[in-house]
Order: structure tokens, then sequence, then C-alpha cells
């Protein structure tokens, strides 16, 4: 038996998974059908909302040996992280090496941002599926580590100013950074007044209503409103564009060894 093992951080939201993750095993399946699809969330937290909801999605360790202990031969595991970070170090890589001599081939696939030419797919997606306001800017949101700073920011910030685009990173986490000061700082310094802002994050959920556009004074939204700028937020995940799934499609390819 074949497998792909499509592995995430997880999604709590029946309407968000269902457009996001949901619709990329879907695809993924459909593109690959002499493999098995499963599917493995990372998130204790996401795991046991969706437990009682009835709804039960195995840890990656659980689906490794559920496929182990069903004759699997060759396991291809896809993570949907968009970057190398601690969840992925953790509870991707650590669990996949943990199988090691269990399958024929077990191989583990690359996050999003891998190689600069993923870098330069996700900017040419933003650039053309999101897009900047006339006359305006594009705040990007992501969530940020509490542990330690991830250089795929700023990576990817560095290539939208080489564009010379008005596309400015944040995340969410605060003791991260690019942090809401400094993107308050590029947006004061290009003159605009209208943001479009967006998240940089593979679903919606709190991140994206209540941290990102929520009423609340904390939000992006209502902190940029009380710089004076006319706010307009996109509540759509990056996992909901299906041209943002079709960079984990060829991912998943390159991991099949199609390609």
């Amino acid at each position: 038996m074949k497998a792909i093992l499509l592995t995430s951080f997880g999604v709590s939201d029946d309407m968000a998974r269902a457009a996001c993750l949901d619709s990329l095993a879907a695809e993924l399946q459909a593109a690959f059908p002499g493999f098995v699809l499963r599917e493995a969330y990372t998130s204790n937290f996401i795991r046991g909302r969706l437990a009682k909801k009835g709804i039960h999605k195995d840890a990656l360790p659980e689906a490794l040996e559920r496929l182990a202990e069903e004759g699997g031969t060759e396991v291809y595991v896809q993570p949907t992280h968009l970057t190398p970070g601690e969840e992925y170090e953790k509870k991707v890589q650590t669990a996949v090496e943990s199988f090691a001599g269990r399958f024929p081939v077990l191989r583990l696939g690359e996050t999003l941002f891998a190689s600069e030419a993923d870098y330069e797919a996700v900017a040419d997606f933003v650039q053309g599926e999101i897009g900047v306001p006339e006359g305006g800017a594009l705040v990007l949101l992501g969530h940020g580590s509490p542990h330690q700073h991830n250089p795929v920011y700023e990576r990817l910030q560095a290539l939208f100013d080489r564009r010379g685009r008005r596309i400015y990173i944040g995340v969410v986490e605060e003791t991260d950074t690019p942090d809401y000061g400094m993107v308050r700082e590029r947006l004061q310094k290009a003159g605009v007044t209208q943001v479009r802002l967006a998240p940089l994050l593979l679903s919606g959920g709190v991140h994206v209503t209540e941290d990102m556009a929520g009423a609340g004074p904390d939000s992006w939204k209502s902190r940029l409103e009380g710089e004076g700028l006319q706010v307009v937020p996109l509540l759509r995940g990056l996992g909901e564009y299906p041209a943002f799934r079709a960079l984990y499609g060829e991912k998943a390819r390159r991991l099949l060894g199609l390609q």
C-alpha cells in the first residue's frame, strides 16, 4: 500500500476546515489516485476541540502506526505547515524519524517555504490573487513564533521590497517580529491611507476573526484605523484559494518523485 499522509497543524472551525484542508485532501487524492490519502493533525488543542464535536483526527504518530499495522509499503508525509518552525521540527520531523525502518519507503516532504523558488511562487500568488489596493498597501499577518524568530517572514518581506511592492508582513505573536510597530512605521514611510489586511495563514480562525479583523481595540484592524488608515480586511485563509493549494500539489509531486 502506498500512502500520502497530509499533515497539518489542524483547523477546528468546520467551514474553514472544509474550505482549506478538506479541499486540499480531496485535490491530492484526485491528482494521485494510486495512493491512499490519510490525514494527521499535529495540534493537540485542535484535535481535542474536534473530539468534543465527535470528529477524530489522528496525531502524526497515530497515523503512521496505523499505516504500519495495515502493511503500508511506501509512506510520503506531506506537511502543510508554512514554515519549518518549532511545530514542524518537534511534531513532524521527530515523529517521522521515530518510524525510521518501519516502512520500506518513508519520506518527509518540505514545508511551503523551503527554497527560493517557493518564495517567488508565494509572492506571485499574493500579487496575483490578493493584490495591492490602488494607492494603498497590503498588510499580510502571519503567526510568528512565541519562542524564537522565524526568518521566513524577513526573507519574504525582502522579496517584496526588491520587487518594489507596498506589501508589508507582520505577525500575531508579540514576542516575534515583524511586530505591529514595525509595520506601522513602514506604512507611515510609504504615506498610504488605505490598507488591505489579509492573513498570511493557511486557514481562518480566531487569529483572523479576532487578532486581525476583530472589533476589539487590540486587533490589527482597530489599531490601524486608530492611526487614521482606511482598512479593508480579507478573511480568507490562504488555503481557501485554489491557486495556493496548487502549490502543495507541486510539493507532493516532487516528494513522490514525479518531477
